[in-house]
């Protein structure tokens, strides 16, 4: 699956470079570490909404998938076919919590949110045959 990105705002953290220093201070100096932005996808995150969207966009049902983040977020937005705008919005906030949003020309409305992307995602779950004939 391949996600085009809108944009990305997301501003870089890395680490600066620093002087040389001799062997004996180095190994007192702390480890810089770079956390990890909680408004963004995880990997998991991103294999999670895969699950789904490998087989809608294989069979014609969404036409596209894109990424949008920033600083507060990380969203996929998904294309219908002969639709000229995202109907469905899978989103991460900047306190890690998930949400799925529908729009349905008047605005977006909630359909589903999680601690997890897979919990959120679980409207999309496909069901067995028996849950489908009833």
């Amino acid at each position: 699956m391949t996600i085009k990105p809108t944009n990305d705002s997301a501003v870089s953290t890395a680490a600066e470079p620093k002087a040389p220093q001799a062997a004996e201070h180095q190994a007192a100096e702390p480890t810089n570490v770079v956390q990890f932005c909680r408004a963004r996808f995880t990997p998991e995150d991103l294999d999670a909404f895969a699950a789904v969207a490998d087989l809608k966009l294989r069979d014609g049902h969404w036409a596209g998938v894109m990424r949008e983040s920033d600083r507060n977020h990380d969203r996929l937005l998904v294309l219908l076919p002969e639709v000229d705008r995202p109907v469905f919005r899978f989103e991460r906030d900047s306190r890690g919590r998930y949400s799925l949003s529908f729009h349905d020309r008047s605005g977006w409305y909630g359909i589903g949110a999680g601690d997890s992307a897979g919990e959120c995602l679980s409207i999309w779950r496909p069901r067995g045959r028996a849950a489908r004939q009833r």
